[in-house]
Formats: structure tokens, C-alpha cells, sequence
């Protein structure tokens, strides 16, 4: 089938009023002047943006369903879910648990389409965990926390047989160094995070393979201007990725700026980390064993810690172009193309461009979701 899809069209450089012409799962081409070019169908969304679709690499949950409780039916769930926002690849991301619930979902997620035609694609595992910081831990149980084995590395690898694509670690740790050489020589993205690392052990772990930080300036000592810790490399180094919880809550707008102004646009990238109560009422609900209250917007773990987030990604691009006049261009950068370039997903996934995958999404001038192609496919509109 070959078909066409007309609307402010959002490539990598620019905004093009125009079509994309989509031959059966595949983008063939842009056409700024549309004629009739012999396509089967048209769909017509005059002003709306035609962007690439979302990459979410840090999501737990959504609408009651939570990636560690639920294993692969959450994940499917969330899948199912997921397009709804705008969101055609994730990585499903754990929470801190035991060992034998890790490698559980593990198994589980092998054998889990990776490109479903109904749901958001799976890109593989995101573990957060159990190699965190007692003292930056957040909403991580601490029971779980461990310090990283060699022996249990290994066997976290040969498990998942390719299916753990990111892993946040806290560098610090006695034996974090060495993790994080062994799992970045195995293609396993290295995320520093939930850490109380110092300058020089965060540039150590770059050193070693690490390649971004988990969600920025969250999980982590704040800046020091005569004690420079991972918050500081995250700043100051040009090389390392970071992701950012745009929601305005987890970081103030005026801090935002400063990350924009650091990293954007090539090495910042937007997640949700996205929890179980997303898109629930406010109220009490139970979250690993633990008591999280949604309100006003927040999600509150007892002793008043923010636990991960309610929002999803098309709020958090509303907020960076309301706030700072982001181009919609860079907005797709970060929501899309750097999380699949940081996934090894960039050939496929990401942009809209010639010969990438047709996954699309089409939004209203305020990011509300019109319609959403997943390889090729309707999946919403």
C-alpha cells in the first residue's frame, strides 16, 4: 500500500507544509508541493504537525499498570497504551527489586514482540536499578539495593540474551567501575544516576563506557561550586547524554534553562518516567509495596520524596515550547531522534526521513494526539 499523510511536516532541520508518502512500513519520501501521486489513500490534517513518533527510554507504568508488579501483561498493556500519547517505542523500565523478579521480567520480555503493530514497540529493558545509592535512592526500596557482582552481571547478560538495552547504575559503588566496563564492551547503554558520585569517579565511569545521566538533576547531590560531583560532570562535559523530567515539577522551569543551555540540542533527551498512577485520578495508591499519593499533579511517596512522574511526553514538549520557544525540529530531537540514537536505533526509528520506519504521530497546536502510524498502520485516529 502507498499512501499519504499532509500536514506541517517536522523533519530534522525545519517545518515543511507538505505530504509524507509511506510505501507499505516505510517513509519514501517528503513532497513540499503535493500533486496526486497515485496513492491509495490521503490522510488530510492540514495544520496540525506531522512529527516522528515519541521514544520514551524511561518509563515504570501507566493507567494502573506497572512494568516490576505486572512483568510482560503490564508491559503489553502499556503498549497498548502508550500511542494514545504519542508514544510508538519505549524501553519498559524496573523499579528496584530482588533478583529473582528482575530476572523473571527478564525471561519474560525475551520472548515479547519487539515490533507489534498495535502497540508502542518494545526496544528492550530498562533497569533502574538494584545498583543505586542508598542516600540518592528516591523511590527505590531500599531492601533491594546491592552492590553490582561480577558473577551476577555476567548472569544478568547471558539472561536476557540481548533483551536489557539500559541500565542506570550509581558509580561509586565498590565494584560500579568495573560493571560499567564489562555491560558498555556488551552494548548495554550505561546510565549514571540515583548516585552521590563525585567529579572525578563520574568522569572515571565516562572513561569507562558510561554514555548518560538519568534523569538530571533528580537522584543526585545538587551542584557545589567547590565540591563538583556528577551533576557537575553532567554539565560541564559535552560528550556525556542527559535526560530530563520536563514536567515543571520534578525540575523549575528556571533550572530546565540551565540544562537546555548545557546539553541541548544534541545531548539532552526527554523522558516521562512515567509511573503506575499517570493518567490516574488523585488518591492513595500502592506502588512495590509502597504508599504514593497523586495530587495536584505530583506523586508523593510518605515522607514527601517525589516519586516518578504523572505526566507523558507531549506534556513535557507543551511545557519547552511554551517556556523557552523551542523550535518543533529540536523538540523532535529530543523526544525522538536522541533516544534512538541513544538505543542504536537512528537507522530505523526517530525522524522522518527517507527509508526510516513509518512511525508518526500527528499533533494539535497544544500536543494533543490526532493520529498515530505505527509501521505503517493507523493505530489512532
Amino acid at each position: 500500500m502507498r499512501w499519504g499523510i499532509k500536514g506541517k511536516v517536522v523533519t530534522p532541520r525545519e517545518v515543511i507544509p507538505g505530504m509524507v508518502v509511506v510505501r507499505e512500513s516505510r517513509i519514501e519520501g517528503i513532497f513540499p508541493h503535493p500533486g496526486n501521486e497515485d496513492l491509495e489513500v490521503v490522510y488530510d490534517f492540514k495544520d496540525s504537525f506531522i512529527f516522528p513518533g515519541l521514544v520514551d527510554l524511561h518509563l515504570h507504568g501507566l493507567q494502573g499498570e506497572d512494568v516490576t508488579e505486572g512483568g510482560v501483561k503490564s508491559i503489553q498493556k502499556i503498549s497498548a497504551l502508550l500511542p494514545s500519547f504519542g508514544v510508538t517505542s519505549f524501553l519498559p523500565t524496573t523499579l528496584t527489586a530482588d533478583l529473582a523478579t528482575l530476572f523473571k521480567i527478564i525471561e519474560e520480555t525475551k520472548s515479547e514482540t519487539m515490533a507489534s503493530r498495535e502497540g508502542a514497540r518494545v526496544l528492550g529493558l530498562h533497569l533502574e536499578g538494584p545498583y543505586l545509592s542508598l542516600g540518592r535512592r528516591g523511590a527505590h526500596d531500599p531492601t533491594y539495593l546491592r552492590k553490582p557482582h561480577e558473577e551476577e552481571i555476567k548472569s544478568l547478560i547471558q539472561k536476557g540474551e540481548g533483551v536489557i538495552k539500559r541500565i542506570t547504575i550509581a558509580p561509586e559503588l565498590p565494584g560500579a567501575l568495573e560493571a560499567i566496563e564489562y555491560l558498555a564492551q556488551n552494548g548495554i547503554l550505561i546510565s549514571l544516576g540515583h548516585s552521590e558520585a563525585d567529579y572525578e569517579t563520574s568522569k572515571r565511569a565516562w572513561e569507562r563506557g558510561a554514555k548518560m545521566v538519568t534523569h538530571l538533576f533528580n537522584g543526585m547531590d545538587p551542584l557545589h561550586h567547590r565540591q563538583p560531583n556528577l551533576l557537575a560532570f553532567a554539565l560541564g562535559n559535552d560528550e556525556i547524554y542527559a535526560e530530563i523530567i520536563a514536567d515543571k515539577i520534578h525540575v523549575k522551569p528556571e533550572v530546565i534553562k540551565i540544562a537546555l543551555k548545557c546539553k541541548a540540542p544534541d545531548h539532552l533527551c526527554i523522558v516521562s518516567d512515567a509511573l503506575k498512577v499517570s493518567n490516574l485520578p488523585e488518591g492513595v495508591y500502592e506502588l512495590s509495596g509502597q504508599k504514593v499519593e497523586v495530587r495536584e499533579g505530583m506523586a508523593y511517596l510518605p515522607s514527601g520524596t517525589l516519586a516518578g512522574s504523572t505526566f507523558l511526553l507531549p506534556q513535557m514538549l507543551y511545557n519547552l515550547r511554551e517556556l523557552f520557544s523551542i523550535s518543533s525540529p529540536e523538540l523532535a530531537k529530543m523526544a525522538s531522534f536522541i533516544p534512538a540514537q541513544l538505543v542504536g536505533k537512528e537507522k530505523e526509528l526517530g525522524s522522518i526521513e527517507k527509508g526510516k520506519i513509518a512511525d508518526i504521530v500527528v499533533f494539535d497546536n497544544h500536543f494533543q494526539v490526532e493520529a498515530v502510524f505505527i509501521n505503517g498502520v493507523m493505530t489512532r485516529g
